[in-house]
């Protein structure tokens, strides 16, 4: 009964370690944001905007994914094929624009990562 307790009590401390890696994340993300709210655009590898975190991955297929933070379930994910460098998102209102050394690649939409003409 003893060691049930102190599983627990590990666990307990997991999810507050896990919390805290969310909580520190996000105020970092908001520093890179800066004051004028989700309008702006935002560019990095992993984008945390309005509770959904998107994220590029180089590889064969490359692939960007948005997950909802609350949750923790995949809201989306696209394949664009092979990207051997990390790709950089920029999510600006409705899109999400997939950059290899700062040139424009492929437009995504936010809500869904279907592909966008431009």
């Amino acid at each position: 009964m003893a060691e049930g307790k102190s599983g627990k009590q590990v666990v307990a401390v997991l999810v507050g370690f896990i919390v805290l890696a969310v909580l520190i994340a996000w105020l970092g993300f908001r520093a890179i944001q800066g004051p004028g709210g989700p309008e702006d655009v935002i560019g990095a590898p992993r984008v945390l905007a309005e509770g959904v975190l998107y994220e590029a991955q180089s590889g064969d297929p490359g692939v960007v994914t948005a997950q909802d933070i609350s949750s923790g379930k995949q809201v989306w994910r696209s394949e664009l094929g092979t990207i051997t460098t990390q790709p950089v998102l920029v999510v600006e209102d409705d899109i999400i624009e997939v950059q290899i050394a700062g040139t424009p690649w492929v437009t995504l939409e936010r809500a869904s990562g279907k592909p966008v003409e431009r």
